[in-house]
C-alpha cells in the first residue's frame, strides 16, 4: 500500500476540493457538474467557431457515447442548444445558452474562492513545484494510455 501514496493523495484531493464546492452555500443551486463545466467553458473559448460534437469529443477526450449523455442533460437543462447544420443534417451546432453563461459566471466564482482557499499559505515557488509534479505525473500516465 505504501507505494500507492500518491494515487491516494490525488483522489483525496479531489475529494476534498468537490466536498468543499458542494459545501458553498450561496452557489449550490443546480450548477453544472465537472464534465458539464468542461464543455461550457470549450464552447465558451471558441465562440467564435461553429462547434460539434465531435469537437468537444476530440478536444476533451470524451467517448462518444459518454458526451452524448452528458449534451442530452445538458440540452435538458437548458445549458445548450443543438442546431441542425445547414449542409449536413446529421450534425448538429452546440450552442450555449443564457442560463448557461449565468451559471459559468456563479461556478467561475466558486472556483476562484476554492482556489484562493486551496493556496493559501502557499507561496509562488511551492505552487510551481506542485505545477511541475502534477504535470509529469499527467504526461507518464498519458503517456502508458498511448501504448495500450
Amino acid at each position: 500500500m505504501e507505494k500507492l501514496k500518491t494515487i491516494y493523495q490525488i483522489k483525496n484531493l479531489n475529494h476534498i476540493i468537490v466536498r468543499y464546492c458542494s459545501s458553498q452555500k450561496d452557489l449550490k443551486e443546480n450548477l453544472p457538474t465537472p464534465a458539464q463545466m468542461q464543455i461550457l467553458d470549450f464552447i465558451r473559448k471558441n465562440q467564435n467557431n461553429k462547434i460539434y460534437q465531435r469537437d468537444i469529443g476530440q478536444n476533451l477526450g470524451l467517448r462518444r457515447a459518454t458526451l452524448s449523455e452528458i449534451l442530452k442533460t445538458m440540452e435538458k437543462n437548458n445549458l445548450i442548444s443543438r442546431i441542425s447544420d445547414n449542409k449536413d443534417t446529421r450534425i448538429k451546432e452546440i450552442i450555449l445558452s443564457d442560463t448557461a453563461k449565468e451559471k459559468f459566471k456563479q461556478v467561475k466564482k466558486l472556483l476562484e474562492n476554492t482556489e484562493k482557499t486551496a493556496t493559501q499559505n502557499i507561496d509562488e515557488k511551492e505552487l510551481e513545484i506542485f505545477f511541475k509534479v502534477a504535470k509529469q505525473i499527467e504526461n507518464n500516465l498519458k503517456e502508458r494510455v498511448k501504448t495500450c
